[in-house]
């Protein structure tokens, strides 16, 4: 196959993975973004949404760790059209019977088909991608996530304001219909070859643990990505009541500070991913990425009713691009240090390890910043885990 050939092949597949990243993502966050009619209609409150968000989660890092064994059964490719399908039937069923129930169901229905989509990802993009290319083309594919919260965030107040929401979930649940469909064409060559003999969950499951742990590089991956999920998460889940409720700013100026941090990290992704392909090595950009974190916490921590606007744009932009752009160096690293063939099920185990940190993180920063006073000290108290990744990382300098 010619360099050409494979290139045009590289950008379709990473075009087909990336709207599935962005359809996962998006599926995900279509309840936060309907609460306020939805606490109005049903009566679920923002106390309700956490328990949607750790059903969500809880279910895709299960799925996440039996991704590896799925994927003995049936290619990439094919699971992610699953997924995506799961996403589908979980709108449905809370579509028929709208409740509390019924949206913890359909909560568990999208973690089922969010957990598996990156580990598949990876298995796809692995085999499609030229090497000297694998960290920008991880990097942009994982600019899914951002671009999924952003169609969220656009689709369903626009489709709001000229239809009820159950119309507007009804066309989201259309378009990911129509989506399953046009996948089930792709070419059958964009599929990995299954080398690996089909196995039972809890030897995959055992297999890929052990290599993880018993493997320096993967082992601090893993480890660390808890702790960059938690600053993560901090700044999704905290940041408007910060700004809010302690700062005094409208809810629609703080929504926008927030929206400024993901258009950050959908550019840091990209931009990252290119750096680490063209002038520094992965664990050089990983170290880079751990200290921008500490810094903007430091950041935000300092942020009082006395700072600029402009100076929190500032500090939101610096989060975004770090604290939340960090996940495509970071997955490249994961595949590549994966044997041959296992590219999915070490993906699978490493990010059931990320997703433990998006369960424990916000309850916890919750925790602290309740008992202080301020959600300042949530962003402050982010320095443990991210303090622990950089010596961990410093640590391990050899192993990458």
């Amino acid at each position: 196959m010619s360099t050409i050939t494979e290139n045009k092949k590289a950008w379709l597949v990473l075009a087909l993975t990336l709207t599935i990243q962005s359809l996962g993502s998006m599926a995900l966050l279509i309840p936060p973004v309907l609460i306020p009619v939805l606490s109005t209609d049903l009566n679920i409150s923002t106390s309700h949404l956490g328990l949607y968000i750790a059903c969500a989660y809880l279910t895709a890092m299960t799925m996440s760790v039996c991704t590896g064994m799925l994927l003995t059964i049936t290619g990439p490719i094919r699971l992610s059209i699953l997924c995506i399908a799961s996403c589908a039937i979980g709108m449905l069923l809370f579509l028929l019977a709208p409740s509390l129930p019924t949206l913890l169901l359909m909560g568990a229905f999208i973690g089922a088909g969010y957990g598996p989509i990156t580990p598949c990802s990876s298995q796809i993009l692995i085999k499609n991608t030229p090497k000297h290319r694998l960290n920008l083309i991880f990097s942009i594919k994982q600019t899914g996530v951002p671009l999924g919260g952003v169609l969220a965030a656009l689709l369903i107040p626009a489709l709001l304001e000229v239809m009820n929401w159950h119309s507007a979930m009804l066309v989201i649940l259309l378009a990911l219909i129509v989506f399953v469909c046009i996948a089930l064409f792709t070419p059958k060559d964009w599929e990995p070859e299954n080398t690996v003999i089909s196995t039972s969950f809890k030897t995959e499951f055992i297999n890929a643990l052990k290599t993880v742990f018993r493997t320096p590089a993967l082992r601090t991956l893993a480890l660390s990505s808890f702790c960059f999920s938690i600053c993560q998460l901090t700044l999704m889940t905290y940041a408007i009541t910060f700004l809010n409720k302690e700062l005094g700013f409208a809810l629609v100026i703080a929504g926008m500070l927030l929206s400024f941090s993901q258009v950050s990290s959908v550019i840091g992704r990209i931009f990252w991913g290119w750096l680490a392909d063209r002038f520094f090595s992965p664990w050089s950009m990983l170290v880079f990425l751990t200290l921008g974190m500490i810094t903007a916490s430091l950041a935000v921590y300092s942020i009082n009713p006395d700072t600029s606007t402009l100076f929190i744009a500032l500090f939101f932009i610096l989060y975004g691009a770090m604290g939340i752009g960090w996940n495509g160096v970071y997955l490249t690293e994961v595949a590549r240090k994966s044997p041959e063939g296992k590219s999915g099920s070490i993906t699978g185990v490493t990010l059931s390890v990320t997703y433990l940190g998006v369960v424990i993180g916000p309850p916890l920063i919750g925790l602290v910043s309740e008992s202080m006073g301020s959600y300042a000290y949530g962003f402050l108290f982010l320095l443990i885990p991210l303090g622990i990744a950089l010596l961990l990382l410093l640590g391990t300098r050899k192993a990458f």
